[in-house]
């Protein structure tokens, strides 16, 4: 699925209903409502991760995209490292949800579109539920 529609400009679902269905993937609920912690993505991961890209950005903007491009890739490793089946810090779906993005990341405009349908998907954590740790 690409990030933009078919006149060049972001899916408006990007930013709405699929942002909302991977938050509703990576935060867990009990059937009384508590979230599963055990389960769900802790705030602090979200966090890292959204901080990790929010630094590269910065790069993006400092930099050519293209000087960038392979740090942007490099978080596929950072994902499946902390989704390590042994002790795991990260929901496989977050990991896939990571790598998938990375993967269709290609230019900067790609970029731009992943940060602000992360920037969502963070936004509809929250909204969930999800505190601070």
């Amino acid at each position: 699925m690409s990030y933009f529609d078919e006149k060049g400009n972001i899916r408006e679902g990007l930013l709405d209903t699929e942002a909302s269905d991977f938050a509703k993937k990576f935060v867990k609920f009990y059937k009384n409502g508590e979230i599963d912690k055990k389960n769900s993505l802790s705030s602090s991961q979200l966090r890292r991760f959204f901080g990790e890209f929010r630094q590269l950005e910065k790069k993006v903007r400092a930099k050519d995209f293209d000087a960038v491009k392979p740090l942007i890739k490099m978080v596929k490793s950072k994902a499946s490292y902390a989704a390590n089946p042994k002790n795991p810090k990260i929901p496989d779906a977050f990991k896939k949800f990571l790598i998938e993005n990375v993967d269709k990341i290609n230019e900067e405009k790609d970029f731009k579109a992943f940060m602000l349908h992360f920037e969502a998907v963070v936004g509809f954590c929250y909204g969930l539920g999800m505190k601070n740790d």
